[in-house]
């Protein structure tokens, strides 16, 4: 078999392991058969199951300690790039867990401050809040509140009250529905600490670390359409960040000589 055939197998085995994490099949005690035990009921050889087990570790959902086996991770890592704008719904989704949304609000409220300079709005312009408990199979992992300029909604004719759907997502819809395509955004990340109403919302207790979110979303001419904060429980989320340079200037001849 080919190089990239192992690869789409492994690929695919990885999937298969998921389904059956989601669904239960491991028992109560959390620990996957041996490797050469999970090859055979799979057909296909332990080198493949390895790296069916290596990508579920890279994305947290199994743990592998040396000596004693493969476990299921408690509470499954879900990870996610800095560099790329990807909607939380895409983020659970890569992870095989199905996305939901619980305790959304809705109201218009009026810009004040830092928040109507940082849409660029005049301060009492109308604002469209949204605040939705998003989950990943059942369970809650991310607060956010969503404020969206309300001249959008009512320049297109939107009904706002479409933000309500279970199953949306808001760049689609913006895309579709509002002709305003995300391109860029503008993130400012932190750690707080979870109040009571927080804590309430995301099963958690008080005083417990969140990673905090603000970001400024802009469409293609520049234009900031979109003002999100976001509280991700600490112990769920893991995000990878892209750093270039600094890219010294190398002497020259330094490399033959080593």
């Amino acid at each position: 078999m080919t190089l990239a055939g192992q690869t789409k197998l492994a690929i695919r085995i990885r999937d298969e392991v998921r389904d059956r994490i989601r669904e239960g099949r491991f028992g109560k005690s959390g620990q996957l058969p041996a490797e050469v035990e999970l090859a055979s009921s799979l057909g296909v050889s332990r080198t493949t199951v390895r790296e069916a087990l290596l990508q579920l570790e890279q994305e947290g959902l199994v743990i592998r300690r040396h000596g004693h086996g493969t476990f299921i991770r408690q509470n499954a890592i879900l990870r996610g790039s800095l560099n790329a704008n990807l909607s939380t719904t895409d983020v659970i989704r890569s992870h095989g867990m199905e996305p939901g949304t619980t305790h959304a609000q809705l109201r218009r409220d009026v810009a004040t401050g830092e928040d109507a300079a940082r849409l660029d709005v005049a301060p009492g312009s109308e604002v469209i809040v949204l605040e939705r408990v998003r989950t990943a199979d059942g369970r809650p992992v991310i607060f956010t509140v969503d404020n969206i300029p309300a001249q959008l909604f009512d320049d297109a004719g939107v009904d706002e009250q479409r933000l309500l759907d279970p199953g949306l997502s808001l760049y689609q819809l913006y895309a579709d529905a509002l002709g305003r395509s995300v391109t860029d955004a503008r993130a400012f990340i932190g750690v707080t600490r979870a109040d009571e109403a927080l804590a309430e919302r995301l099963d958690t207790t008080p005083g417990e670390p969140l990673l905090r979110v603000e970001q400024v979303d802009l469409d293609a001419e520049g234009i900031p359409v979109l003002l999100s904060f976001e509280y991700y429980v600490a112990d769920t989320f893991e995000f990878m960040v892209h750093r270039r340079g600094p890219a010294l200037p190398a002497r020259t001849g330094a490399r033959e000589r080593a």
